[in-house]
């Protein structure tokens, strides 16, 4: 769980530029040394707590982004296929994932042949280990 002034940190710390602070005056507002700070800096859940509050600060200016990739998208003289691209995959139209379908028939080879065959590569390695 972490401290009050922890939290209070965190609120600086999130912001664009840490709110026009340094370390040391963060430390300062929330009553704490600036090596006290540092070592808060270091710790996983102050790091995942500042990335909770950086996604928290950020999802009210996404329609904004949303707003300029589409512009940036659709310029007429000179459209971006990047900001294309982002937006797309903002929308779920779009993923960096390969999606293989096979398509082909079936074997047509009844089951019992490719037994058969199994069975002689089977004897063919017996006969290359056995050299």
């Amino acid at each position: 769980m972490l401290k009050r002034e922890q939290i209070e940190a965190i609120k600086y710390l999130a912001q664009p530029k840490q709110g026009g602070l340094t370390h040391e005056e963060i430390a300062d507002k929330v009553g704490v040394s600036r090596q006290t700070l540092y070592r808060w800096r270091q710790d996983v859940a102050f790091q995942d707590e500042i990335k909770r509050e950086i996604g928290r600060n950020t999802m009210n200016r996404i329609p904004d982004v949303i707003d300029s990739l589409f512009a940036q998208a659709t310029k007429p003289n000179q459209p971006s296929a990047k900001a294309a691209e982002l937006l797309l995959k903002t929308v779920s139209m779009l993923n960096d994932s390969l999606v293989v379908e096979d398509r082909t028939k079936r074997s047509e080879q009844p089951l019992s042949d490719v037994e058969e065959m199994k069975a002689q590569i089977v004897a063919m390695k017996a006969r290359r280990q056995a050299k």
